[in-house]
This record gives structure tokens, C-alpha cells and sequence, in this order.
């Protein structure tokens, strides 16, 4: 009768740390918005080429009147951005994600960079794009 109760003791532990691995409901996405910034090393650029890439980027809208802004789907996980402008330091679109917790899966990258009086810079060393979730 001993061991039948060592059994069933096991077996009670057993089913109390079972109970305690179950894991939390994943959280349903939150959608919103991220903004895309510019960090420039020139006062004078007047068109970039940027690449946006994370999951589901569902749409890019300016944030200054001051730019005409351009955006084309490459793929589902990558969209190209043309700003033209007197582009300057600072914020210079917002792109809406599906779940702005997992903002650290985007990135952007400065591809190409025209001066205001339309001359291809040589490098786009020093340009970089930060995304943020937006307030």
C-alpha cells in the first residue's frame, strides 16, 4: 500500500508542475504608426532613395507638405521611399505596421541621395533612417 501512495503523490506533483508550464495568451497585435527619420550629414540634399523593410508595412505617408513622397512595394517585406524636397535632418515619413511592439523587426537604409541641384552623391556614408513608434 506504501508504494500506491508514493504513486499517487508522484503523480499529484506531478500534474501541480504540468499545471504551472502552461503559458500566457499571446497578446493580439496593436497596429499604429512609426516614423521614419533622416540623419543627414549635408544641408543641401534635394532627393533620397530610402529602403524600408519589417513584416506587413501597409502604408507611408510624408509628414511635411514641404516633400513629395513616392513609396512602391518591392516585396512583402520591403518598401522603396522616394522623398524630393529640401529634405533635411528629422522625421520624413510614417509607415502604419501591424504590431508596433515588434518595431525592432523594421529597419531603413539611405540607397541613393541627389543633391538640391540634382548631382548623384558619391557616397551615402553618414545618411541613416531611424524608426521609431510614433506618440
Amino acid at each position: 500500500m506504501r508504494s500506491i501512495g508514493k504513486i499517487l503523490a508522484l503523480l499529484a506533483l506531478a500534474s501541480v508542475l504540468a499545471c504551472g508550464n502552461e503559458s500566457a495568451p499571446t497578446p493580439m497585435p496593436t497596429s499604429g504608426t512609426a516614423a521614419a527619420s533622416l540623419v543627414t550629414p549635408n544641408a543641401d540634399d534635394g532627393a533620397i532613395l530610402v529602403s524600408l523593410t519589417g513584416p506587413g508595412i501597409t502604408s507611408v505617408q510624408s509628414t511635411s507638405s514641404a516633400y513629395f513622397v513616392q513609396s512602391r512595394v518591392v516585396s512583402a517585406s520591403e518598401v522603396r521611399l522616394l522623398v524630393v524636397g529640401n529634405v533635411s535632418a528629422g522625421v520624413v515619413a510614417t509607415i502604419v505596421v501591424p504590431d508596433v511592439r515588434r518595431i525592432g523587426e523594421y529597419s531603413g537604409s539611405v540607397l541613393e541621395v541627389a543633391s538640391r541641384g540634382d548631382e548623384v552623391r558619391n557616397s551615402v556614408a553618414g545618411y541613416a533612417i531611424h524608426l521609431a513608434v510614433s506618440q
